[in-house]
């Protein structure tokens, strides 16, 4: 939900400064892998806000300020040259 609303509010130019930022203070459920959930997460937004941004942006910078690992993130761009 807000995570890819953001991506996209970014990706159409929404946003009225450079560089554009968006927070979503709500989490992410950054552990669910491509394979299946993991925690309590079944989806892994930020993933795919980031490949959303990916397609317009050259470099996307992806925060995690929570307490572990996001496990999921860290696998879904392991050893992405971008």
């Amino acid at each position: 939900g807000s995570a890819l609303r953001a991506a996209q509010l970014l990706c159409e130019g929404h946003c009225a400064k450079e560089p554009s930022v968006a927070i979503w203070w709500g989490g992410g459920r950054h552990h669910a892998r491509r394979s299946g959930a993991s925690g309590f997460c079944y989806v892994n937004d930020i993933v795919l806000a980031v490949l959303r941004l990916k397609k317009i942006f050259r470099r996307v910078l992806y925060v995690d300020i929570d307490a572990h690992h996001g496990d999921g993130v860290e696998r879904a761009f392991l050893g992405s040259a971008s």
